[in-house]
């Protein structure tokens, strides 16, 4: 499970951002909406799903990039490789920023107990790290500046295992890699795995330009019967005019490892049209999408993934997250950006799963949630009038485009 996230210093992002699944507010308003867990406090819940809202070159996309590099850099033991250093970028249009480090950090629940784990760094090396852990409460693991361990709990044994295999073999942590990756890869069953495992195994981000590699995820999936009833079944409640799905395994084919057929039905004769020359860029998608998307709900993952809505009606998005809401067993979540306010219903979103990303004359991105805002009242059509008039910021200022006329 998905709590906070925080990031600083990145791209567009120059000062501290925090994008939350806390449920703020509203005790009684769609409680199916909402999830809780053992590993957290009574009084506390979370959401299942969030929309992000902005204009065009607002830092949507630079949120769920934020979230991607974070994760990445754990898999890849730090800002060691070429690519771990690609994948930084700080706020460019200050000096000052340049010169000072990202910081990332998430909080999240693991193997049913609740960790808060962060960084900061730059392209060259690991400035700090820290991680708490719940116990009664949050409770600090280890705090690390540069190569120097700050503070530490006696229980966090990983550490005291790490400073003997030190002293035996006069290893040091290399500046540029994160302790917990390094201590995760070698000692099971700690603190430092859980956290490693969720960000391999739980945290699933698809960027915009990312969507179509998941086509071989979902041609490994259509292999299996029961996933390809599955798959075919969400193809055809899409309302696409396309009964079911088929495919058929050949080497030969341009995209990846399979031939994939849309049956349709038309004055009772069944005609077979080719998935990727045929159907629409919206169907590609979808289908593109069905498998990560299926497997994340029935693993209880967490999704975030930019552009959602690109090349699907409202109405079909709006179905798609709803899945989280009405067929979630596994209390999965989902973190989409979007530019549909038709989305924005009293029957779909509370007012703390709908955020706004706004970028100043600085080119500076803020983020605030529907909920951070007094005085909302009446319904969401209202609310998306005023959206669209600019009330909650995340919409575009846009110019007179007469390119002929005077500028």
């Amino acid at each position: 499970m998905f709590i906070n996230f925080r990031v600083r210093n990145y791209r567009s992002i120059r000062d501290e951002a925090v994008f939350s699944m806390e449920k703020r507010g509203q005790t009684k308003e769609l409680p199916e909406n909402c999830l809780q867990s053992p590993a957290l406090p009574r009084n506390m819940s979370l959401l299942k799903s969030s929309v992000i809202y902005g204009g065009n070159a607002s830092g949507k996309s630079n949120l769920i990039h934020a979230v991607m590099v974070m994760q990445n850099l754990v898999r890849h033991q730090g800002v060691g490789d070429l690519n771990g250093r690609k994948m930084l970028e700080p706020y460019l249009l200050s000096e000052n920023s340049m010169d000072e480090p990202t910081l990332f950090e998430m909080e999240f629940v693991s193997k049913e107990r609740r960790y808060r784990y962060g960084f900061e760094c730059t392209s060259e090396r690991i400035v700090s790290e820290w991680l708490y852990a719940q116990k009664q409460r949050m409770t600090l693991m280890f705090a690390r500046e540069g190569d120097h361990f700050v503070e530490a709990s006696p229980d966090f044994h990983e550490l005291t295992v790490w400073k003997k295999l030190v002293g035996d073999t006069k290893l040091t942590l290399p500046n540029d890699a994160l302790f917990l990756t390094t201590v995760a890869r070698f000692l099971a069953g700690g603190s430092c795995e859980a956290v490693y495992d969720w960000f391999e195994h739980t945290l699933v981000v698809l960027s915009a330009e990312t969507h179509q590699q998941y086509l071989a995820k979902t041609f490994e999936a259509m292999k299996d019967l029961d996933s390809s009833r599955t798959i075919s079944m969400l193809i055809s409640k899409a309302d696409f005019g396309i009964q079911s799905i088929e495919s058929e395994i050949s080497e030969e084919k341009d995209h990846g490892m399979a031939s994939v057929r849309t049956m349709h039905v038309v004055d009772g004769r069944t005609y077979k049209l080719d998935m990727f020359h045929h159907e629409s860029a919206g169907t590609q998608k979808v289908f593109a999408l069905s498998a990560p998307l299926l497997e994340v709900l029935r693993n209880g993952k967490v999704l975030f993934i930019d552009e959602l809505d690109s090349s699907l009606h409202p109405l079909l998005v709006s179905h798609l997250l709803d899945l989280f809401h009405t067929d979630n067993h596994k209390n999965a979540q989902i973190v989409a950006t979007t530019h549909s306010p038709t989305l924005l219903t009293e029957t779909a979103f509370r007012h703390d799963q709908v955020w706004f990303v706004s970028k100043n004359d600085d080119g500076v991105t803020s983020l605030a949630s529907l909920a951070d805002f007094t005085g909302i009242r009446g319904n969401f059509a209202r609310i998306v009038k005023d959206y669209l008039h600019g009330c909650f910021g995340a919409v575009p200022n846009i110019r007179n485009l007469n390119v002929e006329g005077d500028a």
